[in-house]
């Protein structure tokens, strides 16, 4: 199986955060709430080598388009540090982007040319936001697409036709933000519609929801849920997703579960004088799950999982 990072494509990825944030340099988001602006590229090499010690060795990075994505410095990040990190071009919600953003007026022809070309040629240096293109040679592994909170959003049944089309043609997997935990089956009915089976999508925030029936029911169609909050305990605490965890291991759906921390604000970095920091996950988390009984499920959600879940399939 092959996964595309920032500096190519490689077989293994070894422990895997499958929701992270390393770089959101700009854009109206993050002018107007300055905690989610992470710019240091001194901070991330700190806070990715702390956590390296414990034997990090990939991310997901999660910043998509409209948010200061910096594909030049993900690429220097790896070549420093020795990551592996997984780029993502596409969406967030739809309300993040001016009336006047070109995403609420392309076709979805258009649209999909653009993630496409951001997939297999190299990411724009400045998101797309135009008329020129700075083309990296850092390409996108996985496709963003985000729902609102019990709804789609403004456009976002159209984007997801664009999302979905160039997910087929590239073979990279779906990645998604659901609000609050929700629109899970509605984002996998809109998928599926489009020709994208459910072991090709990642259910983000989806732990925000700790509704054990609603998980084991995505799991059970295939989908891989990523519980990205483990550590930000104003979500909720820690023993509550051991639980959804253990729910799904006794449904034999533990190969479904991806873990991450979803950093994506200054707050959350020691370098920053923040907290939890990317190490908790492997430090903090993991021995609750292994005192739990649950070792062999944080192993693999860890490792094989996100190996298959993020696996180019043409």
């Amino acid at each position: 199986m092959t996964v595309r990072t920032v500096l190519g494509d490689v077989d293994e990825i070894g422990i895997t955060y499958a929701h992270e944030h390393l770089f959101m340099t700009g854009d109206w988001p993050v002018r107007n709430e300055p905690d989610y602006r992470l710019d240091s590229f001194d901070a991330a090499v700190v806070e990715v080598t702390e956590a390296q010690r414990l034997g990090l060795s990939a991310v997901v990075e999660m910043t998509p388009l409209g948010f200061g994505r910096s594909p030049s410095l993900m690429k220097e990040l790896a070549e420093r540090t020795g990551l592996h990190v997984i780029a993502v071009t596409g969406f967030h919600k739809s309300g993040y982007y001016s009336d006047a953003h070109w995403l609420h007026h392309y076709s979805v022809d258009e649209i999909t040319e653009l993630l496409v070309t951001e997939i297999e040629l190299g990411m724009d240096e400045y998101g797309l936001v135009g008329p020129l293109v700075r083309r990296s040679t850092a390409r996108a592994g996985a496709i963003k697409i985000a729902t609102g909170y019990h709804a789609f959003g403004r456009g976002v049944a159209r984007l997801i036709s664009a999302v979905a089309a160039a997910a087929r043609r590239s073979g990279v997997p779906v990645v998604t933000h659901c609000d609050k935990g929700t629109m899970g089956h509605e984002l996998l009915d809109a998928l599926a519609a489009e020709g994208v089976a459910a072991d090709r999508v990642v259910l983000g925030h989806i732990d925000h929801n700790p509704d054990a029936g609603y998980l084991v029911s995505l799991a059970e169609r295939g989908a891989y849920l990523a519980f990205d909050r483990p550590g930000r305990i104003k979500y909720g605490p820690d023993s509550d997703i051991v639980a959804l965890v253990a729910e799904l291991a006794g449904h034999e759906l533990g190969d479904r579960v991806l873990f991450g921390m979803d950093l994506a604000r200054r707050s959350y970095w020691p370098s920053l004088g923040g907290g939890p920091g990317l190490p908790y996950l492997l430090e903090r988390f993991v021995p609750r799950l292994e005192a739990a009984g649950l070792g062999e499920v944080a192993k693999a959600a860890l490792t094989e999982n996100p190996r298959a879940a993020f696996a180019l399939r043409r």
